[in-house]
């Protein structure tokens, strides 16, 4: 008897023990949010499964405060309200969204916040709200649930058009479709020294393609080289003709101021010699007219002259025509 109450009496005075200390953990744990927390309000549509009052509150992974309350929303049956419990060292600012992430696998939720940027103001208190609203956004968790019916619909419809392309005749033609393909495979197999011979036919092309295609190049490069030498010709012969034709129209000014000359020469001479000409034009022309005239006339005379000298001899210098001499 007395064995059995030492017992009770050790095993109480664990158990006070050990509640005692977690007792004091939690207060301990507690306290320090207690003290120095800021409440905020978030209002999540949809399922909340697996949040719960404690869980909880990460500032990109690191935990920075805890679930104080969870409810639904009286003015709003479709939200839930959570009111969140975060350290005064962090504040939250504008562009910063909580979201719901699962923890591993345990199937355990907590409130994730995350997304301001440097320089963002702190968020302040709306109009008749008692705490700063921190802004919600579905979760991945919630994004595949609310898509489940959908994908759901498509993967019917999937299997639908499997069963369809299964079918019985569809399953007639794909063993139509193996039996030809065997046959040809088995002519293929028949076919094998043809086909290799084709393959050593098509390497000898191969060989003759990539030898003309070396002559070509080389015939380029020959080209090439001719359209260089070519070039330089063209050049020499341009600058050539340059200077010979630089020369030629030198020649060409020298001799136009010499033909200037002349011609001013000749202008002044024209202009000495314009008198004398009006002048005999205007009186020896008439002399000149009259002794080309009597030129004429002189010249017709000895004309007729020597015919009759020709005709009748020195007699008919003597006026004697027809006279006949006695030949004695």
């Amino acid at each position: 008897m007395e064995t059995r109450g030492s017992h009770i009496l050790i095993g109480s005075a664990v158990l006070l023990f050990t509640l005692l200390f977690m007792g004091l953990v939690i207060w301990v744990s507690g306290s320090d949010l207690d003290d120095e927390t800021r409440s905020y309000d978030i209002y999540f549509r949809g399922s909340v499964s697996g949040l719960a009052t404690g869980g909880d509150v990460r500032y990109r992974g690191i935990r920075i405060g805890r679930v104080g309350d969870i409810e639904i929303d009286s003015d709003d049956p479709s939200q839930v309200r959570a009111t969140v419990e975060i350290s005064n060292n962090l504040v939250i600012k504008e562009g910063d969204v909580a979201r719901l992430k699962l923890q591993g696998i345990t199937g355990v939720a907590f409130v994730s916040i995350e997304g301001a940027v440097a320089g963002s103001p702190p968020l302040g208190t709306p109009p008749l709200a008692k705490r700063p609203i921190i802004p919600s956004a579905p979760s991945e968790l919630e994004k595949l649930f609310s898509g489940a019916p959908e994908l759901l619909g498509r993967a019917i419809v999937v299997t639908e058009r499997l069963a369809d392309l299964l079918g019985e005749d569809n399953q007639a033609q794909f063993a139509g479709i193996l039996a030809d393909l065997k046959v040809l495979t088995g002519t293929l197999a028949s076919q094998q020294a043809g086909i290799a011979n084709t393959l050593q036919a098509m390497e000898r092309s191969a060989a003759s393609v990539a030898s003309a295609a070396s002559k070509a190049d080389a015939l380029i490069d020959d080209m090439a080289e001719t359209m260089s030498v070519a070039r330089g010709a063209m050049i020499g012969i341009d600058q050539t003709v340059s200077r010979d034709l630089g020369a030629l129209i030198a020649e060409l000014r020298a001799t136009n101021q010499d033909m200037a000359g002349v011609m001013a020469s000749a202008n002044r001479i024209v202009q000495r010699a314009e008198e004398p000409l009006v002048g005999f034009t205007q009186d020896g022309l008439g002399e000149a007219q009259r002794f080309i005239t009597e030129a004429r006339l002189m010249v017709a005379a000895i004309s007729r002259l020597t015919e009759r000298l020709e005709t009748g001899g020195a007699q008919t210098l003597l006026g004697v025509e027809g006279a006949e001499v006695d030949a004695q």
